[in-house]
């Protein structure tokens, strides 16, 4: 097989998988209405109401730790959140998005998730 068919299958593959892996999340997230998870706050940007994680599992969503940014559904949820804070945060479909409903402070600059580890 010659090396440019080769990169076209790599591709095709790729995105074969990463459409597989959306859908699944899809699912997952159509069949609860609230998922929970902990992590520390990564950054907060009010601008674009996204706030940032290192977080841990969330069960039935994402069974990995992992560093990842989501959609607040009100910015005055990242009011005084600060880089380091640790959070446990609620998930919710509003208007077809999924997005944080819900942040809580669970305690003052504790360990971070496994998504923090060094090297990842």
């Amino acid at each position: 097989m010659n090396i440019e068919l080769q990169c076209w299958s790599r591709r095709v593959l790729s995105i074969g998988l990463l459409f597989g892996l959306c859908l699944v999340a899809a699912v997952s997230v159509n069949a609860q209405d609230r998922l929970e998870g902990n992590g520390r706050v990564i950054r907060a940007d009010e601008e674009n109401k996204t706030l940032f994680l290192a977080h841990g599992p969330i069960p039935g969503f994402m069974p990995a730790p992992m560093r990842h940014g989501f959609t607040v559904h009100r910015v005055e949820l990242l009011k005084g959140l600060k880089a380091g804070d640790m959070v446990h945060f609620v998930l919710e479909v509003q208007d077809e998005i999924l997005g944080i409903s819900s942040i809580e402070p669970i305690g003052s600059r504790q360990t971070a998730p496994a998504a923090e580890a060094p090297g990842k």
